[in-house]
């Protein structure tokens, strides 16, 4: 148990919602306790365990319970029933000064917000210089917080809850909040708490955040955790109930269900922070027995396993392929040549305002870059129409995996619409001439720099 930072058994939270204030006040009063309240479900039976130095991001959409969570986490809340066991001390991001007293000014709301924590004051004078520091926000930490911009607000409140070496952090989308460079601050201080072991519950609406910063993710939906796994699982399938038909909605949430359920996902994850990149998905498929080739080339059964098909519409995506400008399909690329990422769209209804779309993400469900045919649409595609959509690019990817996205879309009754969209279409390599080199990072860019050392 000691190496678990937080854990939930059977965790409910219900609120009591009534029809009217009468109401209220005729339960209190009745004699027998007749119940004059119906039970909203806020998180319903959540079986949870995260361990020290995880970072859990978690999705789902406004109202599905994931700040509930965090609040119980935090110890604002507690649950009607289940047990929550944390163990560390929590510093939590929930709400932009919340907790903060707006008629103090900055430097009573930080002692104000560490006592809160269980801080003395003694121990907040020693960490008040770095949270003033990082905060940045001048000759306004003596002004009342009432006055404060929600920019400044946010810069504040960043800076007292991470500034006080938490064991256990919680960020409730404020990152969303403040001006570029605040927000990489705020990223490059979270990174130091990565690496200092700090267990972080992440909630962002960003898939690309949660890619790129979290260990693990769930989804939560209706108080009910329907999805646990890797980010880019858990994200890609998110995305899916989000931009699905109404109507195909139910289904789509019973099928991430069962894949929830389905007897250990081969996904695997570490939760060292030294590992962090080391999510496998087909990554021991890809040991291929042949050596580095000069040119491109082809694995036959290199083929994603996290494939996700989104069709709201009867057009079909078909011929997915890698080739060279010679026209040699290949998977395995090798760097600074060019490529043609290639699909056909088949057109079984009709359709004005077509655009297609190319993204390209890392292992991990980074979006690196995503070609569209933004603003340059076809007005109107005929039924029976059959598109071929080329981009050709130059891969400048460093050595490594990379998934590419096939989509489609329309304006559909004045709405702008995914008609097809089949994320992990295809996978690839990237190979270097020379694998001896080590190398860290995305993208090539050696030959747009001149570097000289004298």
């Amino acid at each position: 148990m000691s190496n678990i930072a937080v854990k939930f058994e059977n965790v409910s939270k219900f609120y009591k919602l009534y029809n009217s204030p009468k109401d209220r006040l005729k339960e209190a009063l009745h004699p027998l306790g007749k119940k004059r309240h119906r039970e909203f479900y806020a998180l319903k039976n959540i079986n949870l365990e995260v361990k020290k130095g995880e970072i859990l991001g978690i999705v789902g959409r406004n109202g599905s319970g994931k700040s509930t969570l965090l609040k119980i986490i935090s110890g604002v809340i507690q649950p009607n029933s289940g047990k929550a066991i944390v163990n560390g001390e929590v510093s939590a991001l929930l709400e932009l000064g919340s907790g903060l007293n707006p008629d103090y000014d900055g430097i009573q709301n930080i002692y104000f917000g560490g006592i809160m924590m269980g801080f003395s004051r003694a121990e907040m004078k020693r960490r008040i210089y770095d949270i003033i520091a990082f905060a940045e926000i001048g000759e306004f930490i003596h002004q009342p917080l009432k006055t404060y911009s929600s920019g400044m607000k946010a810069r504040l409140g960043f800076a007292l809850a991470v500034n006080i070496s938490p064991e256990i952090l919680v960020v409730d989308e404020v990152l969303s909040v403040g001006d570029d460079l605040f927000k990489r601050k705020c990223y490059a201080k979270m990174e130091e708490l990565f690496k200092a072991n700090c267990t972080v519950f992440f909630v962002s609406h960003s898939q690309s955040n949660i890619n790129e910063i979290c260990t693990r993710a769930i989804l939560i939906d209706r108080g009910e955790l329907i999805l646990e796994g890797s980010p880019k699982l858990v994200t890609t399938h998110y995305q899916k109930y989000l931009f699905v038909k109404p109507e195909e909605a139910e289904k789509t949430r019973t099928e991430i269900i069962q894949l929830n359920k389905d007897a250990n996902k081969k996904m695997s994850f570490s939760t060292n922070l030294e590992e962090k990149k080391g999510w496998s998905f087909e990554e021991n498929d890809l040991q291929d027995e042949q050596q580095e080739k000069p040119e491109a080339y082809f694995i036959p059964n290199f083929i994603p396993k996290s494939t996700v098909v989104t069709k709201n519409y009867d057009v079909d995506i078909y011929d997915i392929h890698i080739r060279t400008k010679k026209g040699k399909k290949v998977n395995v690329l090798m760097m600074n040549e060019e490529y043609i990422y290639s699909y056909k769209v088949k057109f079984n209804i009709d359709a004005v305002d077509v655009g297609v779309g190319v993204p390209f993400k890392t292992e991990r469900g980074l979006l690196i870059t995503n070609y569209t045919l933004y603003g340059h649409f076809i007005k109107e595609v005929k039924i029976g129409a059959i598109l071929s959509v080329d981009c050709h690019f130059k891969c400048i990817f460093l050595p490594g995996v990379y998934y590419a996205t096939a989509e489609v879309g329309a304006v559909i009754d004045g709405e702008r619409m995914v008609l097809n969209r089949i994320v992990d279409a295809l996978a690839f390599k990237v190979e270097a001439e020379d694998p001896g080199l080590k190398w860290g990072g995305i993208i090539y860019c050696g030959q747009y720099f001149n570097l000289k050392i004298e």
